[in-house]
């Protein structure tokens, strides 16, 4: 019984020593937040930008693009006298939103599609209103534009109730320019 308790002592006072002396790996610290991991493939670039906040992309995602990619640095870093266009795209996990840049840093095309995103109040209380008793299972809010203005801004939203489904496509009434950061 003795040797039994001496043992345990052992093996835990080896247990104790063994854990306060664990080798870890070589840590790298760093942080630029200048600089998005990017992807190419091809004159396509793929974005991939920590939101400070839940629900910063999804707020104003062309405010997004402006704010975290600076299109002038990113086309001296990566200019080729092949690629007339370069296309930007930022993924998050709400949707994604496309960009196209001509060589002098002019934005061409802008789209963006996020989905399951909260209403405007207004399209809230109308879809209410007209639709009660319905529930809203998906929505999706698309946005196209040209030279920095939006020209189509719709809203589809799946509606259940039971077994009866309705499909709606809202288009947003007001069309406005698209504030895009000096060049």
């Amino acid at each position: 019984m003795k040797r039994f308790f001496i043992s345990l002592v052992i093996l835990m006072w080896a247990g104790i020593v063994n854990a306060q002396f664990t080798e870890l790996d070589e840590a790298r610290i760093g942080f630029d937040p200048l600089l998005p991991e990017v992807t190419v493939d091809g004159a396509n670039y793929i974005f991939k930008v920590e939101e400070k906040y839940a629900g910063e992309f999804e707020k104003d995602p062309v405010a997004f693009l402006n704010e975290h990619c600076n299109i002038e640095a990113f086309l001296d870093l990566v200019k080729n006298e092949k690629n007339r266009h370069y296309q930007l795209e930022i993924n998050s996990t709400k949707g994604k939103l496309k960009a196209k840049y001509c060589q002098q840093g002019n934005l061409l095309r802008i789209s963006y599609q996020l989905k399951d995103v909260l209403l405007p109040l207004d399209l809230q209380k109308e879809v209410y209103r007209q639709y009660k008793g319905w529930n809203m299972t998906q929505n999706v809010h698309i946005a196209k534009g040209k030279k920095g203005i939006v020209s189509e801004d719709y809203y589809k939203i799946r509606l259940e109730k039971g077994s009866e489904v309705q499909n709606l496509k809202i288009s947003v009434n007001k069309i406005e320019p698209i504030e895009v950061a000096s060049m």
